[in-house]
């Protein structure tokens, strides 16, 4: 071997020096794991308020394409208008909370804006009746539907227009003018024994007002809302269309 190779393959002996000795990379490897072990958890703790965000932009997004859909409809909700003028009202399928939602289809992105990221259904990924991603198709439908939406009479009665599906009732189902069945909050509104469940996010929610803000809510918050408002739907009873 020549010289000049030799001199090439030879190491010098500073390098050596520079490197980490065994204790050394000990030292840093414990300093890196007590650095993942303060973090991992402040990041899991960061995943409720991330989701609950997520959740909370979903209805925003809904209550513009309400509003898109409004505008041709007299400010009001595919529900609200008469089949023969456009709408859902009355439809033999109006019992279905999915089936209004479907019907905003062209205002509306995706219907994976539909779905709550903590909820355990089935995200659909087009509004069409392919088993495989078709939000129509039984297989999604209401597996695909994080959100309920409400019934009022007056505009000026009740500020909640869509919110979580986590909603605990104090009344069973009801007939409906609009859903043809719903689920009933019963007039008058000051009982305690309705509010979220422990689901979605964790006895708290989103809700959706009319005029397309978006809150969150504890309990009590949720009842406020509620009780702002002395006249509801059907029978002084407040009607929500919930996915089951």
């Amino acid at each position: 071997m020549s010289t000049l190779v030799r001199s090439a393959l030879r190491v010098p002996r500073s390098a050596f020096e520079r490197a980490f000795t065994r204790a050394e990379l000990l030292v840093i490897l414990a300093v890196l794991t007590l650095l993942a072990l303060i973090a991992l958890p402040a990041l899991a703790n960061n995943r409720p308020r991330s989701a609950r965000i997520i959740c909370a932009n979903n209805l925003r997004q809904i209550g513009m394409a309400m509003q898109l859909w409004g505008n041709d409809h007299g400010d009001r909700p595919p529900y609200e208008v008469e089949l023969a003028e456009g709408g859902t009202r009355r439809h033999p399928l109006a019992a279905n909370t999915w089936f209004h939602f479907a019907w905003l289809s062209n205002e509306l992105a995706s219907p994976q804006l539909l779905l709550c990221p903590t909820d355990s259904g089935k995200p659909a990924h087009d509004f069409t009746g392919n088993p495989s991603s078709g939000y129509l198709h039984p297989n999604f439908a209401n597996r695909a539907t994080s959100y309920f939406l409400t019934y009022r009479i007056f505009a000026s009665s009740l500020r909640v227009q869509a919110g979580d599906r986590n909603v605990r009732f104090n009344a069973g189902t009801a007939g409906c003018s609009v859903f043809n069945a719903a689920w009933a909050i019963s007039g008058p509104y000051a009982g305690s024994d309705y509010g979220w469940t422990n689901g979605l996010h964790e006895r708290a929610g989103n809700y959706l007002a009319f005029d397309g803000s978006v809150e969150q809510a504890s309990n009590q918050g949720f009842r406020d809302v509620i009780n702002q408002g002395s006249l509801g739907g059907d029978n002084t009873s407040l009607h929500f269309s919930v996915p089951r």
